[in-house]
């Protein structure tokens, strides 16, 4: 079963007895339409065969509570079974987002009123069985509950549990279906984070716990009441019934002192002290197309609080080289167990440049993303397993399209590492008689004095890739011999995994 181990001080995740990190693109949800669930079932089949001709591993998919319970007390769990059948088709992971809660907008109930439903319409329409939350104004806001009474909570629990139990049904023996994500950025009013109003529900209820409690903070009181109140609620019962590896994802950003995500109510220590079902805490980080490798590990750095594993739960999906070159910093400086952007069809930051398009093929930024995804993938044990460790290292130029040259040592052994064209790789030296790099459009050069003869006759070379701990090999490398510095070259023009051992 999908989980997580401690390895070296650090936490790891397994998949089917190997470490795994997600390599994923996640899928929007806007054509799922409330009221035609079933005749927009397959909008988006075409994206799972362009997932994997990317290097996808797994494919992250919005469920929303409104498709499970299109009624009162009645499921309906066919686009689980449908997303998971693909998946299979197409030899991919799951990550599945459980969407009760959408607070990118305006609300939490809902998007819109001509289709985009998130929690069920029996919910939405009866304000008096589950009261709506009051702004700071003393305005209440039809699309966004109040998490201070039990009406809502206690439906959404019963739900999610029902949908949890569905997947141990269908998905114990197959293991499809890695992690869940409970609910989309966490929030009471939506992701107006520059009105103070819509830190907290100022509903009669929580006005009372504000003061009883002590509280000066709407932001502190926003997270330990949703938090305790609201969503350990929601994944105790979930994961009762089936214990998959639960987190929940914020905005990245910051609007204050005592916050730390950037939407109102986030607080990853909060979170982890308050429900013991969520693993993690990640982050949507959207990031410049200057950014450089230190914003990049600034950004994850600010997510290493108490127990949490920093992870990229959405980060850019347009034409420029955030997502690939973000991607070998998460995974092999961070150890993410999941990285993912947002989303194959509709391209963030920058509109109008979306990685496949309306065919199914692929355009814009999936080139780059296929390269490092593609790399990645051919040594993905290993580099899940090492990251975060002295015996692994990036390499990068530190602004996007430089031209860079970095020498440094990796466990006692001197390397060069020279790259263009936004080339990048990753070096492992798991063991004292093995080197094992991974990349494209880099020359690495590796320092040892193996590299002469006579005891050149022990180092072999080999392109290949690993499935589990097996290696396979796909033919020699272009690498070639400096007797007289005692150093062995070898040349990435494509995404690749050379081994070196002696």
């Amino acid at each position: 079963m999908p989980h997580f181990e401690t390895a070296g001080g650090r936490q790891v995740f397994y998949v089917d007895g190997w470490p795994l990190t997600a390599l994923a693109v996640e899928i929007p949800w806007e054509e799922l339409v409330y009221g035609r669930y079933r005749e927009t079932l397959h909008a988006y089949d075409r994206l799972y065969p362009a997932a994997r001709a990317i290097g996808l591993n797994t494919l992250k998919v919005p469920i929303k509570w409104s498709m499970i319970e299109p009624e009162k007390d009645v499921y309906d769990f066919s686009y689980v079974d449908h997303v998971k059948t693909m998946a299979e088709k197409y030899n991919l992971k799951l990550v599945l987002g459980w969407f009760g809660h959408y607070a990118s907008n305006d609300g939490n109930l809902y998007f819109n009123l001509t289709g985009e439903f998130f929690a069920p319409f029996y919910i939405v329409s009866d304000e008096k069985t589950y009261p709506r939350a009051i702004d700071g104004d003393g305005v209440p806001h039809h699309n966004a509950a109040s998490y201070e009474y039990d009406a809502i909570t206690v439906r959404e629990a019963k739900a999610f549990r029902a949908f949890m139990e569905h997947i141990r049904e269908i998905d114990s023996q197959t293991r499809t279906i890695l992690m869940i994500q409970t609910e989309n950025e966490i929030a009471v009013f939506g992701g107006k984070r520059d009105e103070r109003r819509l830190w907290r529900d100022h509903s009669p209820h929580a006005n009372e716990l504000f003061a009883a409690k002590g509280f000066t903070s709407d932001l502190k009181y926003s997270a330990w009441r949703l938090s305790s109140n609201w969503l350990r609620r929601v994944t105790d019962a979930g994961a009762q019934a089936y214990r998959l590896p639960f987190f929940v994802n914020f905005v990245a950003g910051q609007i204050g002192d005592d916050v730390l995500g950037g939407s109102p109510g986030e607080d990853v220590a909060t979170y982890l002290d308050n429900c013991p079902s969520i693993r993690f805490v990640g982050a949507n980080l959207y990031m410049p197309a200057e950014s450089s490798v230190d914003d990049f590990r600034a950004a994850l750095a600010r997510y290493r609080i108490g127990r949490n594993l920093p992870a990229v739960t959405e980060t850019n999906s347009d034409r420029t080289f955030v997502a690939p070159r973000f991607a070998y910093i998460a995974v092999g400086e961070f150890g993410v167990p999941l990285f993912a952007p947002w989303a194959l069809n509709i391209s963030y930051r920058n509109l109008y440049q979306p990685m496949v398009l309306a065919d199914g093929t692929l355009a814009n930024g999936a080139f780059a993303l296929r390269d490092a995804y593609t790399s990645l993938s051919k040594a993905l044990p290993q580099i899940s397993y090492y990251a975060n460790t002295s015996k692994l290292k990036v390499f990068m130029a530190r602004l996007p399209g430089e031209r860079f040259s970095e020498t440094t040592e990796v466990e006692g052994i001197k390397v060069n590492v020279l790259g263009e064209e936004n080339g990048q790789a990753i070096l492992l030296h798991p063991s004292a008689r093995e080197m094992v790099i991974v990349g494209y459009r880099c020359d690495i050069w590796v320092w040892n004095d193996v590299f002469k003869w006579p005891a050149l006759k022990q180092v072999h070379a080999d392109k290949g890739s690993w499935v589990g701990d097996r290696w396979r090999s796909e033919g020699e490398p272009l690498y070639e011999v400096d007797q007289v510095t005692k150093r062995l070259g070898v040349h990435l023009d494509e995404p690749q995994v050379v081994r070196i051992d002696w």
